[in-house]
């Protein structure tokens, strides 16, 4: 039980964000300075990024642990008509910040 209350809390979520941030701060110094995104039908790599877009989904996930630790936004999304549990309430905003960041 004590192992799932940790999975169900902020500190895991925190846990897994501060792990993606030190991966990509690991992982940055080794990388080629331009890193291949897609890949044509034959395989060819036909667009490419630079190597800081590496820091962009841990960016996304501290955006997203930010804005569910919000008690304005913690309020609207509570105290609505249907009662969301916490692991409900984490899908829909990570959902709605995804869906605002594509």
């Amino acid at each position: 039980m004590k192992f799932r209350n940790f999975v169900n809390s902020r500190k895991f979520s925190w846990t897994i964000v501060g792990l993606g941030v030190i991966v990509s701060l690991a992982v940055f110094w080794f990388l080629p300075l331009k890193i291949p995104m897609h890949f044509n039908g034959s395989g060819a790599a036909d667009d490419y990024s630079n190597r800081i877009q590496i820091f962009l989904f841990p960016f996304i996930q501290l955006i997203i642990m930010f804005l569910t630790g919000r008690e304005k936004i913690q309020y609207c999304l509570t105290h609505s008509r249907i009662f969301l549990t916490d692991f409900q309430y984490n899908w829909m905003v990570s959902g709605l910040c995804f869906l605002y960041f594509w």
